[in-house]
């Protein structure tokens, strides 16, 4: 058993991904601009993202035993990823994610579940050791709700760190955002999991504070265009403002985001430090197509030319 310093459980998905100008209504068929299978899935993605910028990464998971589970293990070892804590399930097929992306880089996803649903309390168990041997728990909503707070269970047991990626949205329970160490929602998330609709910067503060009083300790709030708020325990906050780049496909700028962090948390940089980092690799994935082949490198990293960023403090 080979223990890892950043431990992500997630999911593993095939994304196939639909390019068109517009969705189409209820009822009616159009014509895609251009189709391509992407190795992807929240976990994955993650995973993939903390070691090819360096990091040390394990991932737990579940594949199904078809081609699409095949390639999708095949493309994380390529990274460098961990893979002896994923299993191969006889009897389920592996996840797969439909999304439809347009002409301006946003995107719809429907997830098909398969084997990521058999990422349950059971298995985490059977898994455990790898989260207590971490230095950094990395997790997001895309496998059971039970396996989630299984997994953080463990890590707040053995005080391992947790940096929880809120996505899909949905309300989490209060006993469980108090074990969070570090959260990274989006806007959406962020509307969800507070009492504020996130619409600004204003408003993404006061979301990221009422967090704060739930328990989390640090808030990563995802602003895309806008950059990133922190809101620290002491609820003071700083904003880093977002790159001005040509938006191909924000599919796992999330992802990349989060495993980007968790990098430099294991690192042990300043918190400012790593979310410039963070948002630095985030901004540059959206200039590309796919989940996992967008995300860049250390060295695609250094070709930025504009380092220096506007930081706002409260």
């Amino acid at each position: 058993m080979y223990y890892s310093e950043i431990v992500v459980v997630g999911s593993l998905n095939m994304d196939i991904v639909i390019k068109v100008d517009n969705r189409p209504k209820i009822g009616e068929t159009i014509h895609a601009e251009k189709v391509f299978y992407s190795c992807g899935g929240k976990g994955a993605n993650q995973a993939y993202a903390a070691a090819k910028l360096g990091g040390e990464a394990l991932l737990i998971g579940i594949v199904g035993n078809d081609d699409f589970g095949k390639t999708l293990m095949a493309n994380l070892e390529q990274a460098k990823v961990n893979t002896e804590s994923i299993h191969t399930a006889a009897d389920a097929t592996s996840g797969v994610a439909i999304i439809t992306l347009d002409k301006t880089g946003e995107n719809n996803i429907i997830l098909g579940t398969g084997a990521n649903g058999a990422v349950n309390k059971s298995y985490i168990q059977q898994n455990k050791e790898y989260i207590q041997n971490a230095k950094l728990l990395v997790i997001q909503l895309e496998v059971p709700l039970e396996a989630v707070k299984e997994a953080i269970q463990i890590a707040f047991d053995n005080q391992i760190p947790v940096l929880l990626d809120p996505a899909p949205a949905q309300k989490l329970p209060s006993d469980l955002l108090e074990k969070i160490d570090f959260i990274t929602p989006n806007e959406t998330e962020l509307t969800k999991l507070t009492d504020v609709e996130v619409i600004d910067l204003d408003s993404a503060i006061e979301a990221s504070k009422q967090l704060i009083n739930k328990g989390v300790k640090n808030v990563f709030a995802k602003l895309g265009k806008e950059g990133v708020v922190v809101v620290n325990s002491d609820l003071t906050y700083f904003h880093i403002e977002g790159h001005i780049v040509e938006v191909k496909d924000t599919t796992s700028a999330g992802d990349a985001f989060a495993g980007a962090l968790a990098k430099k948390l294991v690192d042990q940089v300043s918190l400012k430090e790593a979310a410039i980092f963070a948002n630095e690799v985030a901004a540059m994935t959206v200039t590309k197509y796919g989940a996992q082949k967008s995300i860049p490198s250390l060295e695609e990293l250094n070709s930025i030319e504009n380092k220096s960023y506007k930081i706002m403090e409260g």
